[in-house]
């Protein structure tokens, strides 16, 4: 009888024992095993985030053979994953060269707004203010085909430009991009005076002519060197006349035959014929 207790006490333990082996050895292989997969999952981490350098040559590379699409998608990952770095706030004026040739114009004066906002000693600076103006002319351009001035369209683009020129002459009056600078203020000011025209003649037309006279005296005085000086004058004249202001009509017809007399604007009706 104790024999046999024994051997039951014994197997008991036995079994007991081999029981826990098992438990460790479970807890043993789950701590090896999340191991092993915090191991894998940092590894493809640091797989997926790549270094600012690797992104922006693989932008570069794709801009280089034009595939556009691609190399907008690494400068952004670069800006987002590496924001405050020098790479980043490069891929911000890379951007906006790249929307540019796009035309997509809001996403492309937004980029080169932000490069300036981050930079703004950059020695590309005046190349990035160049681009901007550049950008609010080319956006008022309209025609699927052929591209051309709609002087009924909105004009404040060409306002922007202007502002922007001025910034940039007080800025860089030596910048070898002064002359493109000046070239698009120009064109911006003769599409301003378009317009101020054709508003003028819209409400002429209309016979609204108190409307037309304040519009083309308002073109007058602040576009002097607009090539259609003469017609401007003529037309204030003639509304003159229909709006029943005829000492006015005959004070402006003096003050252009003495012009004309000069030879002050022989050189618009030159260009006018």
């Amino acid at each position: 009888m104790n024999n046999i207790s024994v051997s039951i006490i014994f197997k008991m333990r036995s079994r007991f024992s081999f029981n826990r082996i098992i438990y460790y050895f479970q807890i043993f292989t789950l701590l090896v095993f999340s191991g092993l997969l915090q191991s894998c999952t940092e590894t493809g981490t640091t797989q997926v985030r790549l270094p600012s350098i690797e992104l922006y040559q693989r932008a570069m590379v794709a801009l280089e053979d034009e595939f556009y699409q691609e190399a907008l998608k690494n400068f952004q990952i670069l800006v987002d994953e590496h924001s405050g770095t020098r790479l980043a706030t490069l891929s911000h004026l890379k951007m906006g060269d790249l929307y540019f040739k796009q035309r997509k114009w809001e996403e492309s004066e937004s980029n080169y707004r932000r490069f300036l906002l981050l930079n703004p000693r950059s020695h590309l600076t005046p190349y990035t203010l160049n681009r901007l103006i550049a950008l609010n002319y080319e956006r008022n351009l309209y025609g699927l085909f052929v591209k051309s001035r709609d002087f009924d369209r909105n004009m404040e683009p060409n306002r922007t430009l202007i502002r922007e020129y001025q910034r940039f002459y007080l800025l860089f009056p030596h910048s070898p991009y002064l002359a493109d600078v000046q070239e698009y203020q120009k064109r911006a000011r003769s599409d301003l005076a378009e317009h101020e025209l054709h508003v003028a003649n819209y409400y002429f037309d209309k016979e609204a002519y108190h409307s037309a006279i304040g519009r083309y005296l308002y073109l007058l005085k602040h576009y002097p060197g607009f090539p259609r000086t003469t017609h401007v004058a003529e037309r204030l004249i003639e509304a003159y006349r229909l709006n029943q202001q005829p000492e006015l009509a005959a004070e402006m017809q003096k003050v252009l035959d003495t012009l004309r007399e000069r030879n002050l604007l022989a050189q618009l009706t030159m260009r006018e014929e």
